[in-house]
């Protein structure tokens, strides 16, 4: 006797076959009658592709943590997309900063197309890096007139507890409005600072700036300024005259050329240099052969002398001395080492501990040993070594503080000095501890190749940041019919992603949405360190500078301890990359279960199937992957690297016998180590602050 199970399909069944006779009788008596006339009022118009993002619900008021909202991720997106669009206008910039096309495409070049498209694109690449720089030094005058009248950290306000007071004690933030936003630049500049959200708690406090640290970014009036379908920047006129009475009449445009203005380590004298001269040149190009385009270029922007070149020196008009910028790095720490002796401020890099709290908590469950040891590298500066630092002279007669090794190496024989010891730390052992080492070593390094006011490579932050938003464009995400949808979903991972990382023994990798929700918390700093400090027992930095095979083995941990808390795949790509590493930590039960497409579960992600070419890296965030040099470094992460590229390939192959056998296309490699941004791959060379190996 059937079920009723059987029963009830039978019946479906039948009442179907019904319905598509219907169907056909229907069609065939109205096959031969003509179509509908057009009617005019009742057409239908085409979807408005802004829609998504033209009314978002945004508010400058502090909600719980500032956990991110939906519309303020859609809002930067918009913001992305902004510098996205910026990038491509500089870039594209033909004469800007005296870098001409002409340099490649002048008559008399023998050159294929592709080499053209290189250099082209390794040109583009030197007009950002100028504007970059440039735009830094603007957002240093801006935030500099904003708090003209900040008093600086002491180490007897450190002592005290004077850090915890103003944490928990907010002060007003700024009030950012369409009326009175800085130009783009630098809010592109504020926006790469906040995301090294530890570098910028310790440059507020230093510096006396807890009301920038209090202000979040200003999601509503930066959305106000945006244009919806252009993506361009306008705030209005309003804005453009307060920049002008805040900058003492400093242009809204960072296209003027001008000078750099630099003071002499030696003497304290004004000198102006030029950002760049390496347009300058373009001698020997007509004598130029088949496939040496590209390694001129190379040579022509390798030989300026400005600020923004490789080989930046000039001398002193007042005192003739050399300067470079390893003199001027080995400045900054003569002056804030100055500061310290008569004002006793901190030096830069020894106001946060390794876990990002500025001084013992009984809140944070930090004690005072850790708080000592951060501590540390001041007093030993202070107490003697200091003074020797500044005024001793080698035999060469250059003075050993032109330098950053110079200085380091001055650091390194007082610690195995019996009399800094016991001043520094009252004992008589000369032998650092560890945490002390470690305090030593986080102070040089925000000195070492880093001139600029601030503990980090502002420079460095912005160009890194590119790669994130070269693939938030790529992705485009704005204009995605279920925005809403996978905004929502991605809050919702990046909560699931914070409590990964509050297992302190490995480092979780972000996938791009985990890494997009990551970054908009970031840009509400306070609430951010509340939830974090909450979630996590520690100030949870985004590290942006990590060894590429440490990447990988992260993201591959995060992925298995992703899917085995929530029981969802951790990344869903398509692309080559992503599918060889879900081949590794997806079981054997998930992959009998997968749906068709290949997609553990439906919604909007199924629109970036296989059959489409993989876009660079949709889903990994590797923005933060970086190359390290020295030759010893090097030799070992090259290994490691060719060990992860034989361990991928070979089951990307496993993967493609899979896609087959489904009766699905091959996934795509992807152009995972390369940019595109100027249509043509260009590979550029990061470079660490840190002499040893990342972990």
């Amino acid at each position: 006797m059937p079920s009723r199970i059987s029963r009830l399909l039978t019946r479906s069944q039948k009442n179907k076959q019904a319905e598509t006779d219907t169907e056909r009788k229907s069609s065939s008596s109205s096959s031969s009658s003509l179509p509908p006339g057009y009617d005019a009022e009742n057409r239908l118009d085409p979807p408005d592709p802004t829609a998504g993002f033209s009314n978002l619900v945004l508010s400058n008021e502090d909600k719980k943590y500032n956990f991110p909202t939906s519309d303020e991720i859609i809002a930067h997106l918009k913001l992305l997309e902004c510098f996205y669009r910026l990038r491509q206008t500089i870039g594209a910039t033909d004469g800007l900063f005296g870098i001409s096309n002409s340099l490649v495409t002048g008559r008399g070049i023998d050159a294929t197309e592709t080499e053209q498209l290189e250099s082209l694109a390794k040109l583009a690449e030197k007009r950002w890096a100028i504007y970059v720089s440039r735009a830094v030094d603007r957002f240093d005058i801006w935030i500099r007139n904003v708090f003209a009248d900040q008093q600086m950290a002491n180490l007897d306000w450190m002592e005290e507890g004077g850090p915890q007071a103003v944490l928990y004690q907010p002060q007003p933030p700024l009030n950012l409005s369409q009326d009175n936003v800085p130009p783009l630049d630098v809010l592109m500049v504020w926006h790469a600072y906040m995301l090294n959200p530890r570098a910028y708690l310790e440059d507020c406090l230093r510096n006396g700036r807890m009301r920038l640290w209090q202000t979040r970014f200003p999601w509503k009036a930066v959305d106000q300024c945006i244009d919806r379908e252009s993506f361009a920047y306008e705030p209005g006129h309003l804005a453009v005259s307060a920049w002008g009475v805040m900058t003492g009449d400093l242009s809204w445009s960072n296209f003027e050329l001008g000078k750099k203005k630099i003071c002499c380590p030696y003497c304290g004298g004004l000198n102006l240099c030029d950002w760049s001269t390496c347009g300058d040149g373009s001698g020997g190009r007509s004598s130029l052969q088949s496939g040496q385009l590209t390694s001129w270029v190379d040579g022509i922007l390798a030989s300026g002398n400005g600020y923004c070149d490789q080989n930046f020196g000039f001398a002193c008009t007042a005192c003739q001395r050399d300067i470079d910028h390893s003199r001027l790095a080995a400045g900054k720490f003569s002056s804030d080492l100055e500061l310290l002796i008569k004002d006793r401020t901190p030096m830069q890099g020894t106001l946060l501990d390794l876990q990002g709290f500025p001084g013992p908590s009984a809140d944070w469950n930090v004690d005072s040993s850790a708080s000592e040891a951060t501590l540390f590298p001041n007093k030993l500066l202070a107490l003697g070594l200091g003074e020797e630092i500044l005024c001793r002279s080698r035999r060469n007669a250059n003075t050993a503080n032109e330098s950053s090794e110079g200085i380091r190496e001055m650091i390194n024989e007082a610690l195995e000095k019996h009399k800094y010891m016991r001043k520094a730390d009252g004992r008589a052992d000369s032998r650092t501890k560890r945490a002390e080492t470690i305090a030593i070593h986080r102070m040089m390094s925000r000195y070492e190749d880093n001139p600029s006011p601030f503990v980090l490579d502002l420079v460095g932050a912005v160009i890194r940041q590119g790669s994130f938003v070269e693939k938030m464009h790529h992705i485009d995400w704005l204009h995605s019919p279920a925005l809403f949808g996978t905004t929502e979903r991605l809050v919702t991972k990046y909560d699931r992603f914070v409590r990964i990382m509050a297992d302190a023994r490995n480092m979780a990798v972000p996938t791009l949405d985990v890494d997009l929700a990551w970054h908009t918390h970031q840009l509400s700093p306070s609430g951010y360190f509340t939830y974090t400090v909450k979630h996590c027992m520690q100030f949870i930095d985004h590290d942006d500078k990590v060894a590429e095979d440490t990447l990988d083995d992260s993201f591959e941990w995060t992925s298995k301890r992703y899917q085995k808390l929530y029981r969802e795949p951790y990344s869903e790509c398509m692309c080559w990359y992503c599918e060889a590493r879900q081949e590794q930590s997806l079981s054997a039960s998930h992959r009998t279960f997968r749906t068709a497409n290949g997609c553990a579960s439906g919604g909007d992600d199924q629109m970036y199937s296989a059959t489409q070419a993989s876009r660079p890296n949709q889903r990994i965030s590797g923005h933060n992957a970086v190359q390290l040099q020295g030759r010893s470094v090097g030799q070992q992460h090259a290994d490691t690297a060719q060990n992860h590229a034989n361990e991928l390939e070979s089951v990307y192959r496993s993967a493609c016998a899979r896609a087959r056998r489904r009766g699905n296309p091959e996934p795509e490699r992807d152009g995972y180590y390369y940019s595109d941004a100027w249509g043509s791959p260009v590979y550029i060379p990061a470079y660490s602050p840190y002499d040893e190996p990342l972990a």
